[in-house]
């Protein structure tokens, strides 16, 4: 079976993690045999090049959709892709598509992006399956958009289990990062953009620095993405005196992050976005052992389960954020040992090698 794998995201060298699921879908189906050709996209940040590196983008997937000859026509982000497939639909009505949505494409995240729904309706009813990363993200596709099609539920690729898993010895962590054995440490891997919460975790640490209980338990928090909304982070970390408790890293590839996962004691999640379709990275932590302190929101539901392997909080508001950390300090090490257990276990379940056959069954059907 021939598959033509469409993203307009794609990890590259200097942008390892973008789309890094994409990539991890794409392993999935070339280990299991499908043969896979790719039209995808890498991170582009000049404006000018990226406008003329999508419309050749554009033009090679209605290219290669009416020369060769693909079984199926796969396709990750149906907002930025709709209009190249929707063409190509009507010059090939043949064309059998899977497509596999994710955050934005259902809830836009700026009033800008809401041009797009009249398309992402329309390439969703043209779509033979629609793959969702989450049971919660399954739910609200299907009410939006009244959908009959065959709607499937596979996790963004999977944790991949060879990268992220817990180490036998956490100092080694420490010493890849460079950090002092005596903190302990609270985690954020995220893109520092409107709606990823960054704001309501730097929120939450003044008011826990104000009250003294960072500096009584000894705590740091690594912040680890870069952003539109870098600037302000910056801004608002030397507003609120927090440069000695903030350690930041710009975007690191995923062996690095092992080593931030591992250095941690509890990761944290505080999402405001409805779309947020799975959240990977909170899986992520997880398998290497790191319980999560998450928004009640979105995909997060779906693994996040409370007072177990993690906590979760009142979607936006700092002060459950605040009320959130300060529990998962005050548990005993038995209690916090158990949590991690749990998380691990959690984990288990979404690693490539438990879910690929998922991924499989959806296109041998």
């Amino acid at each position: 079976m021939k598959i033509h794998l469409i993203a307009n995201m794609y990890p590259s060298q200097s942008a390892p993690n973008y789309g890094v699921f994409v990539k991890n879908t794409e392993d999935i189906l070339l280990d299991a045999g499908f043969k896979v050709d790719r039209t995808v996209l890498l991170k582009e940040k000049n404006k000018v090049l990226k406008l003329i590196k999508y419309l050749i983008y554009f033009l090679k997937i209605i290219w290669k959709g009416l020369i060769k000859k693909y079984d199926i026509t796969y396709v990750h982000y149906a907002s930025h892709n709709a209009l190249p497939i929707l063409l190509l639909k009507k010059l090939n009505k043949n064309l059998v598509i899977y497509t596999n949505v994710h955050g934005s494409d259902v809830v836009p995240e700026v009033p800008s992006q809401e041009k797009y729904q009249p398309y992402v309706k329309k390439l969703l009813n043209h779509s033979n399956v629609v793959i969702t990363p989450s049971k919660y993200y399954e739910e609200l596709v299907r009410r939006k958009y009244n959908l009959e099609n065959r709607i499937e539920v596979f996790p963004s690729g999977g944790v991949n289990s060879k990268t992220f898993y817990q180490r036998e010895d956490k100092q080694s962590a420490l010493e890849e990062l460079n950090l002092d054995r005596h903190y302990q440490y609270i985690g954020y891997v995220s893109r520092l953009d409107v709606g990823k919460g960054w704001d309501i975790l730097l929120k939450s640490l003044k008011k826990l620095n104000d009250e003294q209980f960072i500096k009584k338990n000894n705590i740091k928090v690594i912040m680890v993405g870069d952003g539109k909304d870098k600037e302000k982070f910056e801004k608002m970390v030397s507003e609120y005196k927090l440069e000695n408790v903030i350690i930041h890293f710009p975007l690191l590839p995923q062996q690095k992050l092992n080593a931030i996962y591992n250095a941690i004691d509890v990761f944290c999640f505080p999402t405001t976005r409805t779309g947020e379709s799975l959240g990977l990275v909170g899986l992520e932590a997880m398998a290497c052992g790191a319980p999560v302190i998450g928004s009640s929101i979105g995909g997060l539901l779906d693994y996040i389960i409370d007072g177990t392997n993690g906590f979760l909080f009142q979607t936006g508001s700092i002060d459950d954020l605040v009320n959130k950390i300060k529990l998962y300090y005050s548990l005993s090490e038995d209690q916090k040992r158990k949590m991690c257990d749990e998380a691990k276990r959690k984990a288990e379940e979404y690693k490539v090698e438990n879910i690929k056959g998922k991924l499989i069954e959806i296109f041998q059907s």
